[in-house]
């Protein structure tokens, strides 16, 4: 695998979907998330950060930039820091499914209630308001992109990284995702966890470990939620293989030593 994407190719045409195989070098990764992680054989090549009692640590900022964060948002911004202090300021993909969605179950029930709208809460929680964010506090110039994975989950943000490594050399891959109010639960259950998880990734082929992914067409699967929740306990468990199954998709991955 020398190039990203790195083969495309339509399957027959009454199937209309294509089978895709995208393979990068993982050069680093990071992962917070709001419960202890106990000790064990992780990926290599990564970190994950200290608990901190539930709040990831964003000390690195100003006051008055970390006290606006939500603690969505300080675990993304924390993953996302000690990335870039491996990497320096690179273009990035953030991705969560449904995002900072605690103060938009807040704004539509005031709204239900026959309340006005708080501008500044609004602005927080809009899907690129954390990527906005993230891309202030650290004095990014880099382009950056905010994505819903829907159907295709935490792999759309690969898909995109694919694309982005076409015309750059390095690109940060941000996900993140926390459980829905409880309101929510009885049509889409999700995580109980906070998590925010980082990746640095360059072409296939490069020195370091080699992320391997395909798509295929298939059914009757996992929701993305459970796919996400999956590849951080993969991560923690030092697996170097998976299978996803989706909605309308088959993804297999694999991380194989240099």
């Amino acid at each position: 695998m020398t190039d990203v994407p790195e083969s495309s190719r339509t399957l027959p045409k009454n199937s209309g979907i294509q089978e895709i195989r995208l393979g990068f070098t993982l050069q680093h990764w990071c992962l917070w998330q709001s419960k202890e992680t106990p000790f064990g054989e992780f990926w290599p090549g990564g970190e994950v950060l200290p608990y901190n009692g539930g709040r990831a640590d964003v000390s690195f900022f100003p006051m008055m930039q970390s006290r606006r964060l939500s603690p969505l948002a300080r675990a993304v911004s924390a993953v996302a820091w000690h990335s870039r202090q491996q990497c320096g300021d690179i273009p990035s993909v953030f991705l969560s499914s449904h995002g900072e969605s605690q103060y938009y179950f807040e704004i539509l029930q005031g709204m239900a209630g026959g309340e006005g709208v708080s501008p500044s809460r609004f602005s927080l929680c809009v899907h690129n308001a954390i990527a906005g964010l993230s891309s202030i506090h650290n004095a990014s110039y880099q382009p950056y992109l905010s994505l819903a994975g829907g159907t295709e989950g935490m792999f759309a943000a690969f898909l995109e990284a694919g694309g982005i490594l076409l015309e750059t050399s390095k690109v940060l891959v941000v996900w993140y995702e926390q459980a829905l109010p409880d309101a929510y639960q009885a049509y889409l259950a999700t995580s109980e966890t906070t998590f925010a998880l980082s990746m640095i990734l360059t072409r296939g082929g490069g020195p370091g470990h080699q992320l391997r992914l395909a798509r295929r067409p298939g059914k009757g699967g996992s929701n993305a939620e459970d796919c996400t929740t999956s590849l951080v306990q993969t991560i923690l468990e030092g697996r170097r293989s998976a299978v996803c199954h989706l909605e309308q998709s088959i993804w297999q991955w694999s991380l194989d030593d240099a």
